[in-house]
């Protein structure tokens, strides 16, 4: 049993690759990587790793985010910086969306 995340909540198979699950940890309960992974009897780095790259942490490197944002929502890349989950400057944005294509 985990004292900070209530079992109902933690996924029965790899809760750490569950985007879901991983959004309402970090956002919802505010909970830190490491925190997450402590819970979990798992290693910090991999849930950072899949946090990554599912755009939990740092949604700015997630591919499908970018686009979605930009390209379908058609955001600007201020308006992508300013969101409260990105907490990132416009040229971080602008560096992404190029490494990106």
């Amino acid at each position: 049993m985990t004292y900070r995340l209530p079992e109902e909540r933690v996924p029965d198979s790899e809760p750490w690759k569950d985007r879901e699950f991983l959004e309402w940890a970090y956002r919802e309960r505010g909970l830190s990587p490491r925190s997450i992974a402590y819970e979990l009897g798992v290693s910090k780095s991999r849930v950072t790793v899949f946090a990554e790259r599912l755009g939990v942490l740092r949604p700015w490197r997630h591919e499908d985010t970018l686009r979605r944002l930009h390209v379908e929502k058609g955001l600007s890349v201020h308006e992508i910086a300013d969101r409260e989950e990105f907490d990132c400057t416009p040229v971080t944005v602008r560096k992404w969306l190029a490494r990106h294509d």
